[in-house]
């Protein structure tokens, strides 16, 4: 996907671990809504696993965030149980296609 004057377009980030039971159910959610928008899971999505990857945990940490599922869609965070609430990953999702236009 590319912005204005195409520019290469920051990618949604879904922080996971592989422990989370509510990580899957966020991941289709997300999924969905990015089906609904024409957009593939696949292009626009970059899966941190925070239990694998120290760097991704940090990130994790300086989002103010201590548990996932976390998504971040340009300069919103939905964190935990509101990623897994589909009008605010709706919402998230919208914004970020919107600053990338």
């Amino acid at each position: 996907m590319r912005g204005r004057e195409g520019e290469r377009v920051e990618k949604i980030l879904l922080y996971k671990s592989k422990s989370c039971t509510r990580c899957p159910i966020a991941k289709f959610i997300l999924s969905r809504v990015l089906t609904s928008k024409g957009l593939s899971y696949q292009d626009v999505v970059v899966e941190r696993d925070t239990e694998s990857d120290p760097e991704a945990m940090a990130e994790l940490l300086m989002l103010d965030a201590m548990q996932t599922p976390v998504l971040k869609a340009g300069k919103t965070v939905v964190r935990e149980e509101d990623a897994l609430k589909e009008g605010i990953v709706r919402d998230a999702v919208e914004d970020w296609m919107a600053s990338n236009a």
